[in-house]
């Protein structure tokens, strides 16, 4: 399996509210914070190394229903980052996106997911959104309130309706699918997402070097205006066996900024 993360501050922002996971090659994440200053930031980091430090059970092949740890990760932490935000007047507010990929020897793969952080999976030339936004206007759009060109220019397009470290309580997406050899896993926060087409990451998803993919799909969020940070991780899937990784593969955005 190959594997390649990408982080950029975009056009627009001064720091990096981004983090990413690489726990090559069975867990990954990525995490979009929010909460102004140096909040947002704080968020993502205190979200993945929660996660990572709540995932290890996975990392010696576990073979069983995964969904129990992985949810559970998620709700410790929820909890740590929910604790500083009320804890602490400056991180009022603050609070990220987590969107995760867990795969098994078995061929399984599980999307952990909340927020509007997206995990794609590009197969046979076919570009295909796994998880879905929870946002308003995804609300929105599923009661056929708005139209998919309405929601592209809605003014609250951005406004997340589940995040971590927002509340107490929090509803997680668990998707289970199978992986093939060939598949390609894109992970990414929505400063990539809102500044592409599906249409866009479709066509350069179709070259056959991972390595120009991730630079091409940065280029063409920032060539498009990058009016947000932008983050990805990308996956190509051959072999499944390989050794896994000593640490736990948490990317600061600062570190790995372009």
């Amino acid at each position: 399996m190959k594997v390649i993360s990408r982080t950029n501050v975009g056009m627009v922002r001064t720091n990096n509210e981004d983090s990413l996971l690489v726990r090559s090659p069975y867990l990954f994440a990525v995490a979009d914070g929010m909460g102004g200053c140096a909040a947002g930031e704080i968020a993502s980091r205190a979200t993945l190394r929660s996660f990572a430090a709540n995932t290890h059970e996975l990392r010696v092949g576990y073979e069983g229903d995964a969904t129990s740890i992985l949810k559970t990760a998620f709700e410790k932490a929820n909890e740590h980052v929910y604790k500083m935000a009320v804890s602490n007047e400056a991180y009022t507010g603050m609070g990220t996106t987590l969107t995760a990929l867990y795969l098994q020897e078995d061929g399984t793969a599980y999307a952990v997911h909340i927020g509007d952080s997206r995990l794609y999976l590009y197969r046979h030339n076919t570009l295909m959104q796994v998880t879905q936004d929870h946002t308003y206007v995804t609300k929105l759009l599923e009661e056929r309130k708005i139209s998919r060109e309405e929601a592209m220019i809605h003014p609250k397009r951005h406004m997340l309706m589940r995040a971590i470290g927002v509340e107490e309580e929090i509803e997680i997406d668990v998707i289970p699918f199978s992986i093939e050899e060939g598949d390609r896993l894109l992970l990414c926060t929505d400063g990539l997402s809102d500044m592409l087409t599906e249409m866009e990451i479709n066509d350069i998803m179709q070259d056959a070097d991972i390595e120009k993919v991730g630079d091409a799909l940065i280029e063409r969020a920032l060539d498009n205006g990058g009016r947000d940070n932008v983050t990805l991780v990308l996956l190509e899937i051959d072999q499944r066996k390989e050794e896994a990784t000593d640490d736990n593969g948490i990317e600061s955005t600062a570190e790995q900024a372009l």
